[in-house]
């Protein structure tokens, strides 16, 4: 082998190992892409997640506030009621003792 055929043949080496050096830089470069590609779509279904899980948890604690709110609401017309019950059986004989009174002096 001449000179010239061992250059011709380093050269044809270089050429390849060139070749499949752009090659695997290409797919690492695609890897890249699909794997950061990959992790943005986890982080906005995450997100999504968590503001489901976040906005259930605020539905569930509203009911429970509302429910707290109507049997409270209940407990005070009830005491309301009770109150009114009382003034009108006592009406009568406050009326009375305020006349008696003005009617005294």
């Amino acid at each position: 082998m001449s000179k010239a055929d061992i250059l011709v043949e380093v050269k044809k080496a270089e050429k390849a190992a060139a070749k499949r050096i752009k090659a695997a830089e290409d797919k690492a470069q695609s890897l890249i892409s699909e794997a950061r590609a990959k992790a943005s779509g986890m982080i906005a279904e995450s997100r999504a997640t968590g503001q489901s899980t976040a906005q259930a948890i605020i539905d569930a604690a509203k009911e429970a506030a509302g429910k707290e709110a109507e049997k409270v609401s209940a407990e005070g017309e009830g005491q309301i009621a009770t109150i009114k019950e009382g003034g009108a059986e006592r009406r009568s004989a406050a009326v009375e003792l305020v006349m008696t009174s003005f009617m005294a002096d």
